[in-house]
């Protein structure tokens, strides 16, 4: 995509692409062609699109391409190839990510190859920005300049991103693994919400380490990360990360992708039985006492510029005598510029609204950084780019240079710079317009005039529950859901207050439903409630604890009435929007459909990582062949257990319960694939030759094509191929004596079989009741126990849809949380 402008971009140094990448840029590159001439089908495209880091968008027919910046440093060359590639083959903008990345959009599929090399002539990429791996290990932005950091975490941090890319330990995680460094105990790196959080430590030796916590996480359960080890020597930093990434990658939920990231391991085990299985796998991948050589640390360049630095400069005030905060300088100099450890020198925050950055910009931002400082830039994970190393004296005439070119804006890092996704912009997962509303908030929020009394206050805006800009550890949090009236959908927030990052972590408590229109209103609504009922130096935050959920509620809930579409229509469309707000509406869904779709989608799946699996043999990428291979294996075994109602968590329990499945089904599936718990192994190898991966391989396209061949004929029934019932599909149902919960609020009919599936999600609380009705007679009555939700809403409707009776639905207990279903069998 070209946007028609005409900008001259300086020459760019560029460096050998190695042959091993060529040849992994020429493999999407043919794929890419093969997609398009339709020998492949997009499904079965995405995941291998994804691992190159690229995304698709809401759109048609163009891509988003995530750059991965390691610690969020730049050079001024990279920095111009980005802004090339900006220009020539997106919009002309880039993004700036809370995971320092940045993201070209709109970039037509046929042009990403050129893209992929153009980035790695320049030593950047995209390999492993999104898809189930090791995303982008970030750092803090003043690592290496801060005051009060313990030491330089940056070497460490980009040693720790470079020797897991492209590691085969990590190709094919349950879910996306995240990793931060910080420098001090101010935490700018926000390592409680990571699943791998290190910040610096020194013993009273002088020795230097890393306090490491895990399992920490945001999206729609966020959870604060648990301390693992208080400190980590140097020598035993990689392996102890790899050791997580290991009982991860073991243990990880890879049938609920709502609950696949590593905090629910923990959540399920507990965290004392996580630390035991940390430590086996250490052992077993390291040996009981760890015996590595000293950690070796990649280059990092960032050296002091060649300016001697003047304690003062023409006048210590930047050239304004009184210092006035009128001046335009003044003011920015005091919301964006943070003195350096190091005499002399300052670091300059360039505040990006929304985290937007134009091509012409960044070319700016290069040739400052070269000309005022040693080179080098970095990313925020405030959305923001930072050059240090400015000489104090030279820190007015950068910034009127950024000023000419709209990149002076005062409040960095302050309450006005807020931090919003790019949301229904691009977003395929977006819901809402998150840009919009903070352009919107801007007015309750002016750049570089908020009072000091909201001093430390954040504002963090995420388009659905995701979580990407971090909505749930600022002061203010939103992110957007829909909310039907009538025939109508609304843009609606979710507003979180109380959370922060600041030595220690607290997750905002969700308080109210806004509609979108309404924010800013709201907001400033609770501002004037602040100042109104605050005490004598109270912050905002220490009052949104104080005052608690009910009286912000009470508050604030004249902002949450949403009218009718007759009444007010402009509250159905979303910020800045032309068109009518829309969200797809699911309703009830029939539950035999989703069980033949989850099956369906599991041998996709497979499908998937047989074709992936293929890709990299190609390539003489044994190890990661052989683990997408040995993925197959495991996404057909749990294809055809659906059948029987059972969906593990676990690689293990899947290849244990398979066993017992091939066991019970008379010879259906063929001798080669039983036992298979026993023989199936995935990188636990060491061979990894040509001739081995062939075998492995050649045993997971079997498999697969036998589970294909079972399921392609299935229908609502669920039965497989035409083997027999077998009486041993499902376990007795308990009687209502076993099962009854002493909080039940009524008792169960008398004489009718009690079948407790509280807690089993759909489709799989359907399979499991259609499994009990067919071992019933005709006219016996079962009683089902489901949760409120969508297994009381799809769970009945599918019974009727089958010719059963569904006789009544009623609550369980006295919250409604629970219901009981009784359903007479009618023979069909």
């Amino acid at each position: 995509m070209n946007t028609g402008r005409s900008t001259t971009f300086p020459e760019i140094h560029t460096i050998p692409i190695p042959q091993e990448i060529q040849e992994e840029i020429e493999t999407f590159e043919d794929e890419v062609k093969r997609l398009q001439a339709g020998d492949v089908n997009g499904d079965l495209f995405k995941p291998f699109r994804l691992q190159y880091g690229i995304y698709g968008q809401r759109q048609p027919d163009v891509q988003m391409v995530r750059i991965k910046i390691p610690f969020g440093g730049m050079t001024a060359n990279q920095v111009r190839r980005v802004a090339e590639l900006a220009e020539t083959y997106a919009t002309g903008v880039g993004h700036i990510t809370t995971r320092q990345d940045i993201q070209l959009h709109f970039v037509p599929l046929p042009q990403i190859s050129t893209v992929m090399r153009k980035l790695e002539e320049v030593g950047l990429t995209t390999r492993e920005a999104c898809a189930n791996t090791v995303r982008n290990v970030t750092a803090c932005h003043l690592a290496g300049v801060c005051q009060g950091e313990v030491f330089d975490v940056t070497p460490y941090a980009n040693t720790v991103a470079q020797h897991l890319l492209r590691n085969p330990l990590n190709q094919s995680l349950p879910r996306k693994f995240k990793i931060a460094f910080s420098g001090c105990n101010h935490d700018c790196a926000m390592t409680p919400i990571h699943d791998v959080g290190l910040l610096a430590k020194k013993t009273e030796d002088g020795t230097i380490g890393f306090r490491m916590v895990v399992g920490g996480g945001l999206g729609a359960a966020p959870r604060i990360a648990h301390l693992l080890r208080e400190f980590v020597p140097m020598d035993e930093l990689i392996p102890s990360i790899e050791a997580v990434i290991k009982v991860f990658d073991n243990l990880g939920n890879r049938k609920n992708r709502s609950k696949a990231r590593m905090k629910f391991v923990i959540e399920k085990l507990g965290f004392d039985e996580f630390r035991r299985r940390w430590e086996a796998a250490y052992e077993d991948m390291f040996g009981a006492k760890p015996a590595h050589p000293p950690l070796k640390l990649l280059p990092h360049a960032d050296p002091a510029p060649l300016i001697m630095p003047a304690k003062h400069g023409a006048n210590g005030n930047g050239g304004h005598p009184d210092g006035s905060p009128a001046s335009s300088f003044a003011t920015w100099r005091r919301t964006n510029v943070v003195k350096q450890r190091q005499e002399g020198f300052s670091a300059a925050v360039l505040r990006l609204p929304t985290g937007d950055i134009t091509a012409e910009q960044m070319l700016v931002v290069a040739d400052l950084a070269e000309r005022y400082s040693n080179g080098n830039v970095r990313t925020t994970i405030g959305q923001n780019l930072i050059v240090r190393w400015i000489a104090d004296g030279q820190v007015e005439a950068f910034y009127q240079e950024l000023e000419a070119h709209g990149l002076g804006q005062p409040g960095a890092n302050k309450t006005e710079d807020i931090v919003a996704c790019p949301g229904t912009d691009t977003c395929g997962l977006g819901i809402t317009s998150s840009k919009g509303v903070a352009r919107a908030l801007a007015e309750v929020f002016p750049p570089g005039q908020v009072p000091d009394d909201l001093k430390g206050t954040t504002i963090h805006i995420s388009g659905c529950h995701n979580s990407c800009a971090q909505h749930h550890i600022s002061t203010i949090g939103l992110h957007g859901v829909g909310k039907r009236i009538g025939d109508h959908i609304a843009p609606v927030y979710e507003l979180h207050l109380g959370g922060r990052i600041n030595g220690t972590a607290e997750v905002g408590q969700m308080t109210i439903k806004l509609p979108a229109k309404n924010v800013p209103s709201a907001v400033s609504h609770l501002l004037d409630m602040y100042r109104r009922d605050r005490r004598e130096g109270e912050s905002l935050h220490a009052f949104l604890k104080r005052a608690g959920k009910t009286a912000l509620k009470e508050e604030l809930i004249g902002h949450s009435i949403l009218p009718s579409y007759a009444e007010n229509p402009s509250y159905y469309f979303d910020w800045e929007a032309e068109e009518k707000f829309t969200l797809e509406d699911l309703g009830p869904g029939e539950c035999a459909g989703g069980a033949i779709e989850m099956i369906d989608n599991r041998i996709l799946e497979a499908e998937q990582e047989l074709y992936q699996a293929r890709i990299l043999a190609e390539k003489h990428q044994f190890a990661m062949a052989i683990n997408k291979a040995y993925r197959a294996v495991v996404a057909g075994a749990k294809a055809l257990l659906v059948t029987e109602g059972i969906d593990p968590n676990t690689d293990a329990d899947t290849l244990a319960e398979f066993d017992q499945f091939a066991a019970r089904q008379n010879g259906l599936i063929p001798e080669t694939y039983r036992g298979m718990a026993g023989t199936v192994s995935d990188l636990g190898t060491k061979d990894n030759s040509s001739e081995f991966t062939s075998r492995k391989m050649a045993f997971a396209k079997g498999f697969v094509e036998v589970c294909r061949k079972l399921t392609e004929a299935i229908d609502q029934d669920l039965k497989l191929g035409t083997a027999e019932e077998s009486p041993a599909a499902t376990e007795p149902a308990p009687t209502a004596a076993q099962n009854e919960p002493a909080a039940a609020s009524s008792e169960p009919v008398q004489d009718v079989t009690v079948l407790d599936l509280r807690g089993v999600m759909c489709p799989l609380n359907y399979v499991k009741t259609k499994l009990k009705l067919e071992m019933m007679d005709d006219g016996e009555r079962l009683e089902v126990w489901l949760d409120a939700g969508d297994p009381i809403k799809n769970v009945p409707m599918s019974l009727r849809n089958d010719g059963h009776k569904v006789l009544g639905e009623d609550p369980l207990e006295a919250d409604e949380q629970h219901f009981k279903v009784l359903v007479e069998k009618v023979e069909a």
